[in-house]
């Protein structure tokens, strides 16, 4: 049976390789991008021209989450996964807190928390049709307040913290409507954010990750786990 997915940051790292992952699995997705021209999602788009849809969609902008609405719905009202990839850092992230531009850290704080609200929001009602829905935010170690041990990065952990938080509300929200909702550390993974010398390969994660989400059906499970499914520490 068909899944009917929308993954936002779609064009890169993680977001690329669940996507592309899903479309082997013979599912339906709906690719959230900022880059409707991006050549990854054109090479997807020729090797699955009928199952990947591409959505023009900025998750730090309302309106551009409320238009993205309008184009999906021209295909589907369901959506039984939603996946809350889209993540960024600010250019000043790694610098000691004397040099660091906190103004900055707005934008960063908009993308990686707000942004992941605001599209649970504008798509709810896709989401209750489904009869086994599920929200997965992509987290982070680094929003683990129990496990910190840096010194610098006030935006990007700052900003996974509140999206721990806000996932862990969204969970007592929708419990009555059964929807399962994650929070998830995928690991340190080799992408555009995480570096050549990263421990994982995304595509592999995203393999592994898939297979978790479908074995997470449980609300008296935990709701912040990693990669391999264990609990993880808020």
């Amino acid at each position: 049976m068909k899944n009917t997915i929308l993954i936002t940051g779609a064009s890169r790292g993680l977001g690329y390789c669940l996507t592309n992952k899903y479309l082997k699995d013979g599912d339906v997705v709906f690719a959230g991008v900022r880059d409707m021209t991006d050549p990854n999602i054109i090479k997807l788009k020729k090797e699955y021209p009928d199952t990947l849809i591409p959505v023009e969609l900025d998750v730090s902008e309302t309106n551009s989450v409320n238009r993205a609405v309008n184009s999906i719905s021209n295909y589907t009202d369901k959506l039984d996964i939603l996946i809350n990839n889209a993540a960024i850092h600010n250019s000043s992230s790694f610098e000691i807190l004397e040099k660091a531009d906190i103004d900055d850290c707005m934008d960063v704080y908009n993308v990686n928390c707000l942004g992941a609200i605001r599209v649970v929001k504008a798509f709810i009602h896709f989401i209750r049709k489904s009869i086994s829905a599920k929200i997965i935010n992509i987290s982070s170690e680094s929003g683990s307040i129990t496990e910190c041990k840096r010194e610098k990065e006030y935006d990007y952990c700052m900003s996974k913290a509140a999206l721990n938080m806000g996932t862990k509300i969204l969970a007592n929200y929708l419990k009555k409507d059964n929807i399962i909702v994650l929070a998830v550390h995928p690991g340190w993974m080799r992408t555009d954010m995480g570096g050549s010398n990263a421990r994982f390969d995304p595509y592999e994660t995203a393999c592994r990750l898939i297979e978790l989400f479908k074995d997470r059906n449980d609300h008296d499970q935990p709701i912040f786990i990693d990669y391999e499914g264990n609990e993880y520490p808020w």
